[in-house]
Protein backbone atom coordinates (compact mmCIF):
# COMPACT_ATOMS: atom_id res chain seq x y z
CA UNK A 1 0.00 0.00 0.00
CA UNK A 2 2.83 2.39 0.81
CA UNK A 3 4.44 1.66 -2.59
CA UNK A 4 1.15 2.36 -4.29
CA UNK A 5 0.81 5.73 -2.59
CA UNK A 6 4.34 6.72 -3.57
CA UNK A 7 3.76 5.81 -7.21
CA UNK A 8 0.53 7.82 -7.32
CA UNK A 9 2.16 10.91 -5.88
CA UNK A 10 5.14 10.66 -8.19
CA UNK A 11 2.89 10.28 -11.23
CA UNK A 12 0.77 13.27 -10.28
CA UNK A 13 3.74 15.52 -9.68
CA UNK A 14 5.47 14.40 -12.86
CA UNK A 15 2.37 15.04 -14.93
CA UNK A 16 1.68 18.42 -13.45
CA UNK A 17 5.12 20.03 -13.49
CA UNK A 18 5.72 20.24 -17.30
CA UNK A 19 2.26 21.55 -17.94
CA UNK A 20 2.61 24.23 -15.32
CA UNK A 21 6.04 25.25 -16.53
CA UNK A 22 4.81 25.80 -20.06
CA UNK A 23 1.61 27.61 -19.17
CA UNK A 24 2.77 29.91 -16.39
CA UNK A 25 5.74 31.95 -15.37
CA UNK A 26 8.14 30.91 -12.70
CA UNK A 27 6.29 32.53 -9.81
CA UNK A 28 2.96 31.45 -11.01
CA UNK A 29 4.32 28.04 -11.79
CA UNK A 30 5.73 27.74 -8.31
CA UNK A 31 2.40 28.82 -6.84
CA UNK A 32 0.63 26.42 -9.06
CA UNK A 33 3.02 23.65 -8.14
CA UNK A 34 2.57 24.44 -4.49
CA UNK A 35 -1.15 24.28 -4.92
CA UNK A 36 -0.80 21.02 -6.76
CA UNK A 37 1.43 19.72 -4.01
CA UNK A 38 -1.22 20.65 -1.47
CA UNK A 39 -3.84 18.93 -3.56
CA UNK A 40 -1.56 15.92 -3.84
CA UNK A 41 -0.94 15.95 -0.10
CA UNK A 42 -4.70 16.25 0.50
CA UNK A 43 -5.31 13.40 -1.85
CA UNK A 44 -2.47 11.53 -0.18
CA UNK A 45 -4.00 12.08 3.27
CA UNK A 46 -7.40 10.96 2.03
CA UNK A 47 -5.77 7.98 0.37
CA UNK A 48 -3.80 7.19 3.50
CA UNK A 49 -6.98 7.34 5.56
CA UNK A 50 -8.77 5.03 3.17
CA UNK A 51 -5.79 2.71 3.00
CA UNK A 52 -5.57 2.71 6.81
CA UNK A 53 -9.27 1.94 7.00
CA UNK A 54 -8.82 -0.84 4.50
CA UNK A 55 -5.83 -2.17 6.43
CA UNK A 56 -7.87 -2.01 9.66
CA UNK A 57 -10.69 -3.90 8.05
CA UNK A 58 -8.27 -6.43 6.64
CA UNK A 59 -6.63 -6.85 10.04
CA UNK A 60 -10.03 -7.17 11.70
CA UNK A 61 -11.01 -9.82 9.23
CA UNK A 62 -7.75 -11.66 9.79
CA UNK A 63 -8.31 -11.40 13.50
CA UNK A 64 -11.81 -12.80 13.02
CA UNK A 65 -10.43 -15.58 10.83
CA UNK A 66 -7.74 -16.32 13.40
CA UNK A 67 -10.28 -16.16 16.21
CA UNK A 68 -12.63 -18.45 14.32
CA UNK A 69 -9.76 -20.85 13.67
CA UNK A 70 -8.78 -20.68 17.32
CA UNK A 71 -12.38 -21.29 18.38
CA UNK A 72 -12.58 -24.30 16.05
CA UNK A 73 -9.33 -25.62 17.50
CA UNK A 74 -10.63 -25.07 21.02
CA UNK A 75 -13.88 -26.80 20.14
CA UNK A 76 -11.96 -29.75 18.76
CA UNK A 77 -9.78 -29.82 21.89
CA UNK A 78 -12.87 -29.58 24.09
CA UNK A 79 -14.47 -32.44 22.16
CA UNK A 80 -11.27 -34.47 22.53
CA UNK A 81 -11.13 -33.70 26.25
CA UNK A 82 -14.79 -34.56 26.64
CA UNK A 83 -14.11 -37.89 24.97
CA UNK A 84 -11.24 -38.50 27.36
CA UNK A 85 -13.46 -37.48 30.28
CA UNK A 86 -16.16 -39.90 29.15
CA UNK A 87 -13.59 -42.66 28.80
CA UNK A 88 -12.19 -41.91 32.23
CA UNK A 89 -15.69 -41.67 33.72
CA UNK A 90 -16.54 -45.05 32.21
CA UNK A 91 -13.32 -46.52 33.57
CA UNK A 92 -14.04 -45.04 37.00
CA UNK A 93 -17.60 -46.40 36.87
CA UNK A 94 -16.34 -49.86 35.92
CA UNK A 95 -13.73 -49.64 38.66
CA UNK A 96 -16.43 -48.68 41.14
CA UNK A 97 -18.52 -51.64 40.04
CA UNK A 98 -15.54 -53.97 40.36
CA UNK A 99 -14.67 -52.59 43.77
CA UNK A 100 -18.31 -52.86 44.86
CA UNK A 101 -18.50 -56.45 43.61
CA UNK A 102 -15.19 -57.22 45.30
CA UNK A 103 -16.38 -55.64 48.52
CA UNK A 104 -19.68 -57.53 48.41
CA UNK A 105 -17.87 -60.80 47.70
CA UNK A 106 -15.37 -60.15 50.47
CA UNK A 107 -18.14 -59.12 52.85
CA UNK A 108 -20.10 -62.27 51.99
CA UNK A 109 -17.03 -64.44 52.57
CA UNK A 110 -16.29 -62.71 55.85
CA UNK A 111 -19.88 -63.16 56.97
CA UNK A 112 -19.76 -66.85 56.10
CA UNK A 113 -16.42 -67.20 57.87
CA UNK A 114 -17.68 -65.35 60.93
CA UNK A 115 -20.89 -67.39 60.91
CA UNK A 116 -18.93 -70.64 60.60
CA UNK A 117 -16.57 -69.55 63.36
CA UNK A 118 -19.51 -68.53 65.56
CA UNK A 119 -21.17 -71.88 64.91
CA UNK A 120 -17.94 -73.70 65.70
CA UNK A 121 -17.51 -71.71 68.88
CA UNK A 122 -21.13 -72.35 69.80
CA UNK A 123 -20.74 -76.05 69.03
CA UNK A 124 -17.56 -76.16 71.09
CA UNK A 125 -19.27 -74.39 73.97
CA UNK A 126 -22.27 -76.69 73.75
CA UNK A 127 -19.99 -79.75 73.64
CA UNK A 128 -18.03 -78.45 76.61
CA UNK A 129 -21.30 -77.84 78.45
CA UNK A 130 -22.52 -81.34 77.55
CA UNK A 131 -19.22 -82.88 78.59
CA UNK A 132 -19.31 -80.98 81.85
CA UNK A 133 -22.92 -81.94 82.44
CA UNK A 134 -22.11 -85.56 81.57
CA UNK A 135 -19.18 -85.55 83.95
CA UNK A 136 -21.29 -84.01 86.69
CA UNK A 137 -24.10 -86.46 85.95
CA UNK A 138 -21.66 -89.38 85.98
CA UNK A 139 -20.23 -88.18 89.26
CA UNK A 140 -23.71 -87.76 90.76
CA UNK A 141 -24.69 -91.17 89.39
CA UNK A 142 -21.67 -92.83 90.98
CA UNK A 143 -22.32 -91.09 94.30
CA UNK A 144 -25.98 -92.18 94.29
CA UNK A 145 -25.06 -95.79 93.56
CA UNK A 146 -22.30 -95.90 96.16
CA UNK A 147 -24.61 -94.35 98.75
CA UNK A 148 -27.28 -97.01 98.16
CA UNK A 149 -24.69 -99.81 98.15
CA UNK A 150 -23.24 -98.38 101.36
CA UNK A 151 -26.67 -98.61 102.97
CA UNK A 152 -26.91 -102.26 101.88
CA UNK A 153 -23.47 -103.16 103.24
CA UNK A 154 -24.27 -101.40 106.49
CA UNK A 155 -27.43 -103.49 106.91
CA UNK A 156 -29.79 -100.63 106.12
CA UNK A 157 -31.76 -102.76 103.67
CA UNK A 158 -34.94 -100.70 103.59
CA UNK A 159 -32.95 -97.49 103.03
CA UNK A 160 -30.89 -99.31 100.41
CA UNK A 161 -34.05 -100.40 98.58
CA UNK A 162 -35.33 -96.83 98.55
CA UNK A 163 -32.04 -95.38 97.30
CA UNK A 164 -31.64 -98.06 94.62
CA UNK A 165 -35.17 -97.40 93.40
CA UNK A 166 -34.43 -93.66 93.28
CA UNK A 167 -31.25 -94.45 91.36
CA UNK A 168 -33.16 -96.52 88.79
CA UNK A 169 -35.71 -93.71 88.39
CA UNK A 170 -33.02 -91.04 87.90
CA UNK A 171 -30.59 -93.13 85.81
CA UNK A 172 -32.67 -95.77 83.96
CA UNK A 173 -30.06 -96.20 81.21
CA UNK A 174 -27.05 -96.30 83.50
CA UNK A 175 -24.58 -99.16 83.14
CA UNK A 176 -25.04 -99.64 86.88
CA UNK A 177 -28.81 -100.11 86.54
CA UNK A 178 -28.61 -103.97 86.39
CA UNK A 179 -26.49 -104.03 89.56
CA UNK A 180 -28.84 -101.58 91.30
CA UNK A 181 -31.81 -103.83 90.46
CA UNK A 182 -29.87 -106.91 91.58
CA UNK A 183 -28.99 -105.41 94.95
CA UNK A 184 -32.60 -104.32 95.40
CA UNK A 185 -33.67 -107.96 95.08
CA UNK A 186 -31.00 -109.03 97.52
CA UNK A 187 -32.11 -106.37 100.02
CA UNK A 188 -35.67 -107.75 99.85
CA UNK A 189 -34.23 -111.22 100.40
CA UNK A 190 -32.31 -109.98 103.44
CA UNK A 191 -35.59 -108.53 104.77
CA UNK A 192 -37.18 -111.97 104.16
CA UNK A 193 -39.59 -110.43 101.67
CA UNK A 194 -39.03 -113.31 99.24
CA UNK A 195 -41.86 -112.52 96.85
CA UNK A 196 -40.55 -108.97 96.37
CA UNK A 197 -37.05 -110.42 96.03
CA UNK A 198 -38.18 -112.79 93.27
CA UNK A 199 -39.98 -109.96 91.46
CA UNK A 200 -36.97 -107.62 91.69
CA UNK A 201 -34.48 -110.29 90.62
CA UNK A 202 -36.66 -111.50 87.77
CA UNK A 203 -36.53 -107.99 86.33
CA UNK A 204 -32.74 -108.32 86.08
CA UNK A 205 -33.10 -111.50 84.05
CA UNK A 206 -35.86 -110.10 81.85
CA UNK A 207 -34.47 -106.60 81.23
CA UNK A 208 -30.74 -107.34 81.09
CA UNK A 209 -30.44 -111.03 80.10
CA UNK A 210 -26.89 -110.60 78.80
CA UNK A 211 -25.61 -108.87 81.92
CA UNK A 212 -23.25 -110.72 84.26
CA UNK A 213 -25.75 -110.17 87.09
CA UNK A 214 -28.47 -112.19 85.31
CA UNK A 215 -27.11 -115.64 86.28
CA UNK A 216 -26.60 -114.59 89.90
CA UNK A 217 -30.12 -113.15 89.95
CA UNK A 218 -31.54 -116.53 88.80
CA UNK A 219 -29.61 -118.33 91.50
CA UNK A 220 -31.04 -116.01 94.17
CA UNK A 221 -34.53 -116.42 92.71
CA UNK A 222 -34.14 -120.13 93.30
CA UNK A 223 -33.05 -119.42 96.88
CA UNK A 224 -36.13 -117.21 97.43
CA UNK A 225 -38.35 -119.95 96.02
CA UNK A 226 -36.75 -122.43 98.41
CA UNK A 227 -37.46 -120.09 101.32
CA UNK A 228 -41.09 -119.99 100.23
CA UNK A 229 -41.16 -123.81 100.11
CA UNK A 230 -41.55 -123.85 96.32
CA UNK A 231 -39.16 -126.76 95.71
CA UNK A 232 -40.55 -127.44 92.25
CA UNK A 233 -40.14 -123.84 91.21
CA UNK A 234 -36.62 -123.80 92.68
CA UNK A 235 -35.51 -126.84 90.69
CA UNK A 236 -37.03 -125.43 87.51
CA UNK A 237 -35.15 -122.17 88.03
CA UNK A 238 -31.86 -123.99 88.67
CA UNK A 239 -32.24 -126.12 85.53
CA UNK A 240 -33.11 -123.01 83.51
CA UNK A 241 -30.01 -121.33 84.91
CA UNK A 242 -27.69 -124.14 83.86
CA UNK A 243 -29.23 -124.11 80.38
CA UNK A 244 -29.06 -120.35 79.79
CA UNK A 245 -25.74 -119.60 81.48
CA UNK A 246 -23.82 -122.89 81.47
CA UNK A 247 -20.34 -121.41 81.80
CA UNK A 248 -20.97 -119.19 84.82
CA UNK A 249 -20.12 -119.72 88.48
CA UNK A 250 -23.83 -119.48 89.29
CA UNK A 251 -24.49 -122.41 86.90
CA UNK A 252 -21.86 -124.51 88.70
CA UNK A 253 -23.55 -123.79 92.03
CA UNK A 254 -26.94 -124.62 90.51
CA UNK A 255 -25.62 -128.00 89.35
CA UNK A 256 -24.32 -128.71 92.83
CA UNK A 257 -27.65 -127.79 94.37
CA UNK A 258 -29.51 -129.96 91.89
CA UNK A 259 -27.19 -132.88 92.68
CA UNK A 260 -28.09 -132.58 96.30
CA UNK A 261 -31.62 -133.36 97.30
CA UNK A 262 -32.12 -131.39 100.40
CA UNK A 263 -35.60 -130.89 101.74
CA UNK A 264 -34.94 -127.12 101.95
CA UNK A 265 -32.00 -125.86 99.88
CA UNK A 266 -29.94 -123.26 101.70
CA UNK A 267 -30.53 -119.78 100.32
CA UNK A 268 -27.73 -118.23 98.28
CA UNK A 269 -25.91 -115.52 100.16
CA UNK A 270 -26.29 -112.06 98.71
CA UNK A 271 -23.44 -110.95 96.44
Amino acid sequence: MKGLRALLMAGLVAAALPACASLFGDDEARARIEELRKQVESIQHALDARVANLESQVQDRRALVDLSSTIDSLRQEIARLRGQVEVLANQVDQSDHRQRDLYNDLDSRLRKFEQARAEQEKAAEEKAARDKAAQESAAAEARAYESALGQYKAGGYQAAIQEFQNFLTNYPTSQLAPSAQYWTGNAYYALKDYKSAISALQRVVTTWPDNARASDAMLNIASSQAELGDTKGERATLRDLTDRYPKTTAADQAKQRLARRPAQPAPQAAH
